[in-house]
């Protein structure tokens, strides 16, 4: 039997804003991350996170509870979570996109503000990158 799936989003105010803040955090994810199934995509605004988690459920769960807690964040807010079949970003242990890297449609986005971003909006600008990047 098939372990059950979980994808989370969430989104967070960036309490660092150095780049050793960045590499420390794609250095843990591309660590710990592959070895307990966990994958995804982390948005870097100028302001803020907006990161997709998905992987084992119980796995999500520890990662998400440890995330709340990391001093890197605050006012952690979940948008998403869904048990799912098959992971969106099945390849990445982590995928880093800046903000800037991509064409937004929404001003505060272009500013790299994703605080005030609705659920639904959060799901389709994964969807997005993730057909951007696997064409």
């Amino acid at each position: 039997m098939r372990e059950k799936l979980k994808q989370v989003i969430y989104v967070s105010e960036r309490t660092d804003l150095s780049e050793d803040s960045l590499t420390n955090i794609f250095d843990t994810s591309h660590k710990n991350n592959p070895e307990k199934g966990i994958t995804g995509c982390l948005l870097i605004g100028s302001n803020s996170y907006l990161q997709f988690l998905e992987g084992p459920n119980l796995r999500v769960e520890e990662l998400y509870s440890k995330i709340k807690l990391d001093s890197r964040h605050k006012n952690v807010k979940q948008l998403h979570d869904q048990s799912v079949e098959e992971k969106l970003f099945s390849s990445w242990s982590m995928k880093f996109a800046p903000f800037n890297n991509l064409e937004w449609s929404n001003q505060e986005f272009d500013s790299g503000n994703f605080l005030n971003i609705e659920p639904e909006g959060a799901i389709n600008v994964f969807h997005s990158i993730n057909e951007v990047m696997n064409g």
